[in-house]
């Protein structure tokens, strides 16, 4: 599948592509894109590990060697975007800027960072990449483009719940570049957002306003785990824990809060096994 010597040379090629924004001012958020890659990296290959442990339909993917590669590789260089996006326009905001997984993409293919690999491998991490922000994935969406994409997904969302918890609690000068520039009042929450709980639906970034939405935001993120792994990963961590401790416990939040409490019970208990 890949080997620490086999995946040495794409970790440089990186780090030397992130070395060329070292000059850009307030550079901060961008070392913070450079741990958060290589957790995501890190996180991509306890999932490709984990698959030989798992039943149908996810261990079908043991012996795609092609797919769990890319999958690894795209975990890697799937914000490669973020660099030139923040150099140009200060910002991690897409709505503000541009779409940084389709930057990232064009970033990977202008610079040929997988040029050594087959078409197969170069394509499926590709389109992992383009894939990996999208509120959600197509139906239509083949089975290994499918599967590459959620192994982003999932080692993406898992190193977003440990940023997000950090910061919504903090005064890091990095704070309102990573929150989106949302607004700091502890007692306010958008009704868009609660409704996305209440309704099972995923929270859109374009509908934050306060902090508290961030936090409703990351609830609803549960439900889109596909890994086994990662819900384990999730529920030993207390990220959830304590998101769910930050948010106003009022007469008007408390129907989401019960219902991220639920969600939070079942991730548990598919950690346990039963996912």
């Amino acid at each position: 599948m890949t080997t620490s010597t086999d995946l040495d040379e794409y970790e440089r090629r990186f780090i030397a592509y992130t070395a060329e924004f070292d000059d850009v001012p307030d550079a901060a958020p961008l070392r913070l894109k450079v741990e958060h890659t290589f957790r995501v990296y890190d996180h991509a290959k306890r999932i490709v590990a984990s698959l030989e442990t798992l039943e149908a339909p996810h261990r079908q993917w043991v012996g795609d060697t092609a797919a769990c590669r890319a999958a690894v590789l795209a975990a890697l260089f799937h914000d490669c975007g973020r660099f030139p996006q923040f150099k140009h326009f200060r910002t991690f905001l897409d709505a503000a800027s541009v779409n940084h997984a389709v930057l990232s993409f064009q970033t990977m293919r202008d610079r040929a960072f997988l040029q050594r690999e087959g078409a197969e491998v170069r394509g499926l991490a590709h389109c992992a990449v383009l894939l990996h922000n999208r509120y959600s994935l197509s139906p239509k969406l083949n089975e290994r483009a499918r599967f590459v994409t959620e192994v982003v997904r999932d080692a993406d969302k898992l190193d977003i719940f440990r940023i997000m918890v950090s910061y919504l609690t903090s005064a890091l000068p990095e704070k309102d570049a990573v929150l989106l520039h949302v607004k700091d009042e502890p007692e306010k929450w958008s009704p868009t957002v609660v409704d996305d709980v209440l309704n099972d639906r995923i929270a859109r970034y374009s509908d934050l306003r306060y902090i508290n939405d961030f936090r409703l935001l990351l609830g609803t993120w549960m439900d889109e785990l596909r890994f086994p792994v990662t819900r384990k990963a999730l529920a030993d961590s207390g990220l959830m824990d304590n998101v769910l401790e930050q948010l106003p416990d009022t007469p008007e939040l408390r129907p989401a809060l019960d219902v991220l409490r639920v969600k939070l019970a079942q991730c548990r208990e598919a950690a346990g096994g039963k996912a």
